[in-house]
């Protein structure tokens, strides 16, 4: 009963929180008097100048002097021919692989390769062991797009699957 008393007293001031509440709302809905905004904005806009003549029936610009001050030329090329040995003598590229599993239990790991080996027959899955951790990861590949692939279709059966970028042997 008394809590009936409390609710029939808390009526007005609930109407009136709701209606200032409706009103305050009201004013934020967009307008439909039909006007659109237009702002002009060319004056922050760079002036770029430039001086045309005309000779017979062609029309030459003036150009400026580029000559560039600090000549970085050498150096690039002799950083790119660095790059280039570097690949030429490496056996291994960057790429990318799936890891499926990351775990501590050897069985889960055994596990989780098998059932790659029944979603993906023709895949080489390895565990790799680094104390404590089994990880188990799946194929070697050069762009992500390749694993990408591979990866949906890990995805259903292993939703903790990621693509983690890695170093891969080349032949």
């Amino acid at each position: 009963m008394c809590t009936n008393r409390r609710l029939m007293k808390a009526i007005p001031y609930i109407a009136i929180t709701a209606i200032v509440t409706m009103s305050a709302c009201a004013g934020l809905s967009p307008s439909s008097s039909g006007t659109t905004y237009r702002e002009d904005l060319s004056v922050h806009r760079p002036k770029i100048e430039t001086t045309t003549t005309t000779e017979g029936t062609e029309e030459v610009e003036n150009k400026r002097d580029v000559t560039p001050v600090e000549h970085q030329t050498s150096e690039v090329d002799a950083k790119l021919q660095e790059i280039t040995s570097f690949n030429r003598t490496s056996n291994s590229a960057q790429g990318f692989t799936i890891q499926v599993y990351s775990g501590t239990s050897r069985e889960e790991a055994s596990e989780a390769k098998a059932q790659v080996y029944k979603i993906l027959p023709e895949s080489r899955p390895q565990t790799r062991y680094e104390q404590p951790i089994y990880r188990v990861r799946v194929g070697e590949f050069i762009d992500r797009l390749e694993a990408q692939n591979t990866y949906a279709k890990l995805l259903s059966e292993f939703p903790q699957a990621i693509v983690i970028p890695t170093r891969i042997m080349l032949n």
